[in-house]
């Protein structure tokens, strides 16, 4: 059995990988930076969490409570405070946007719906990070602050790498196409249906985020290479999230009411099969999400998997990209039909600022 240590020095250095690497890809600030630098958040505050346990570190690094109020949003099942939550998300896009034109962003990955601005205010939502809008000069800034803390971590610990790794594809990508909606037309005054697809559009970012990962990471091999290896880490923490937040909003008292309005009973053969199936294996590798300085971690768990079956990592993610999340975006994209919503014309933008003015002048 490896060290501890050793799952952890690959995690560090796959996700230092994707944030260092991945950000020459053009719809890096669009969707998928949001989403890693939550995981990474995760991952950091698991690390600081087990190195000073052990002795490695004596105290909490840098930034800390910003990470570890990130850390926490991992869950976007946020159960009681469902309602609370998106309240305090359309506020601020209203604050900052105006609530009398266009103030909800969304991008479009070809004709699928990628990711809209409401996650990322989710996740920076009662930390430093907080601002609005969401732009690229954020993203580098804060990048760069996570890229030095992952490599005080990596330098800490001070461990070799085992896997090989090839550089990320540097791909000829369309660029998300973006498309902006009022809140008025977007949501309803009924409270549940708002939060339901509030939680859609977050399940969606996160699978975005891994369908990006997918297309960029060069992963294919006979062997199990730190693409791999980053890749079934990040896919698996992702699926077992979308999973329990599908299950949570369609089995919740006042949430469950909309699954059919949205014509998710589409997918509930679907969601049996992952529960007769792939439902008990994710959750465990999900649970290595805590790193293990007495037991098997995620480093030794795959390598003994592949050990025993060296098909097991390549039809893993085979079937957790063919089968579910390929399968769960179009869906979801589909039924949310963003492209039915209207977006206002540069004109009625004008007549409606011009109004909003000349109220507040004579008022």
């Amino acid at each position: 059995m490896a060290n501890y240590l050793t799952t952890l020095n690959h995690d560090l250095q796959g996700w230092k990988k994707l944030i260092l690497e991945g950000k020459a890809s053009s719809n890096f600030s669009s969707a998928p930076v949001f989403s890693l630098f939550r995981d990474i958040c995760l991952i950091l505050h698991e690390t600081n969490q087990v190195l000073k346990e052990d002795g490695v570190i004596k105290s909490d690094l840098p930034n800390m409570n910003v990470i570890k109020e990130i850390r926490h949003k991992v869950k976007t099942n946020q159960g009681k405070d469902n309602s609370e939550i998106f309240i305090k998300i359309l506020n601020q896009h209203k604050s900052f946007f105006g609530d009398d034109i266009d103030n909800l962003g969304f991008y479009l990955d070809n004709e699928i719906l990628a990711s809209s601005t409401l996650f990322p205010t989710f996740v920076f939502d009662g930390t430093i990070l907080s601002n609005l809008p969401f732009d690229k000069e954020i993203a580098r800034n804060f990048s760069s602050f996570l890229g030095s803390l992952i490599q005080d971590f990596i330098n800490a610990i001070n461990q070799p790498i085992n896997l090989t790794s090839k550089p990320m594809k540097k791909l000829n990508e369309k660029v998300y196409s973006t498309k902006d909606i009022w809140h008025k037309r977007f949501f309803k005054e009924d409270i549940t249906y708002n939060v339901f697809l509030t939680r859609l559009l977050f399940i969606q970012n996160e699978l975005t985020t891994c369908v990006w990962t997918e297309k960029h990471l060069d992963y294919n091999s006979q062997n199990c290479n730190l693409d791999k290896y980053i890749l079934l880490r990040l896919a698996s923490i992702k699926l077992y999230e979308t999973m329990r937040n599908i299950l949570d909003i369609r089995n919740r008292e006042g949430l469950n009411q909309h699954w059919e309005t949205f014509n998710l009973n589409t997918l509930d053969n679907l969601i049996n099969q992952y529960q007769d199936t792939l439902q008990g294996e994710i959750k465990t590798l999900r649970n290595m999400l805590h790193y293990d300085n007495k037991g098997v971690n995620f480093y030794d768990y795959i390598e003994q998997k592949f050990d025993e079956d060296s098909k097991y990592l390549d039809e893993l993610i085979e079937t957790i990209f063919n089968d579910y999340i390929h399968n769960i975006r179009n869906a979801i994209s589909v039924n949310i039909n963003i492209q039915s919503y209207e977006s206002m014309t540069d004109t009625e933008k004008i007549s409606r600022r011009l109004k909003s003015f000349s109220n507040e002048l004579f008022n």
